[in-house]
């Protein structure tokens, strides 16, 4: 990985992952614009003939004769000319991340201090097949684990429909969940276990569009917006199940889905221990 002034920057291309040389701290999808042109001048040429003067004649013209020509006619097939498609390309940034843009998501008493936390900005398709840049907040430990599987998510098109720093909803997870808001890093406890920090609150969890893939205990559903997709039916956006692109990418960096809980089902939860 490159470093530059506490920036990753990480391309991954169909062949895996890739160091792009460029430090910067935004990523998008770039394109290559080739700017040329062809200037002809074509100059016409004059023809000058000599004034002949005709003999002068007694005899009449002759008649035109019309003359009945046939032109071939030839049919040439058409050519089709492939369109110049740019596909869009993952990208990641991995940079420290301040006191100041955690905001109420980070307190003293949390169990994580400010510098061991990094801030992903992660290219990743939304609901409209767009590809966009996202926000989130992990340890630094777990920063090139969580870049792998979103790597891997863009790759199989998977679709993200939100991906906003927890802050933008006051560290309120309920919120988050509600818009289907996918986020990591949040200095939170359990809910309803006081006093028990959740792995979110250590930048160790992941949430992944929470409204389609809600918590399950019971009658229970949170959010209770996500009551609907309690029956689990892939064929809805964005919604995760077992053996998917989503689980597998992240069994592929050793991390745990909520959804393979017993007692409780967290289909939209991943994290670096199965907690």
């Amino acid at each position: 990985m490159l470093t530059h002034r506490g920036a990753t920057l990480v391309g991954v291309t169909r062949s895996g992952l890739v160091v792009l040389a460029a430090a910067i701290v935004l990523v998008g999808c770039a394109d290559g614009d080739a700017q040329g042109g062809l200037v002809v001048d074509v100059a016409a040429a004059e023809e000058r003939a000599e004034p002949v003067t005709a003999p002068s004649t007694t005899s009449p013209a002759p008649s035109a004769v019309p003359v009945s020509t046939t032109v071939p006619t030839t049919t040439v097939p058409a050519t089709t000319v492939p369109a110049t498609t740019t596909v869009p390309a993952f990208g990641a940034v991995v940079q420290e991340v301040s006191e100041v843009e955690l905001g109420t998501s980070w307190r003293p008493a949390c169990p994580v201090a400010v510098e061991d936390l990094r801030r992903l900005d992660l290219v990743h398709w939304d609901g409209e097949g767009n590809a966009v840049n996202g926000v989130l907040v992990v340890h630094a430990d777990h920063a090139d684990d969580v870049v792998t599987a979103f790597a891997a998510l863009f790759e199989a098109g998977f679709p993200i429909h939100s991906m906003r720093p927890i802050t933008d909803f006051d560290a309120d997870d309920d919120a988050s969940m509600r818009a289907n808001n996918t986020s990591a890093f949040n200095c939170r406890e359990i809910a309803g276990r006081p006093g028990v920090w959740s792995q979110h609150a250590y930048g160790g969890a992941v949430d992944i569009n929470p409204l389609v893939n809600p918590w399950v205990r019971g009658s229970r559903v949170d959010p209770p917006e996500g009551a609907a997709y309690v029956e689990r039916d892939p064929a809805v956006d964005g919604l995760i199940v077992a053996g998917d692109a989503v689980t597998r990418a992240f069994a592929d960096v050793g991390w745990g889905w909520g959804g393979d809980w017993t007692s409780t089902k967290d289909y939209q939860h991943f994290s670096h221990n199965g907690r």
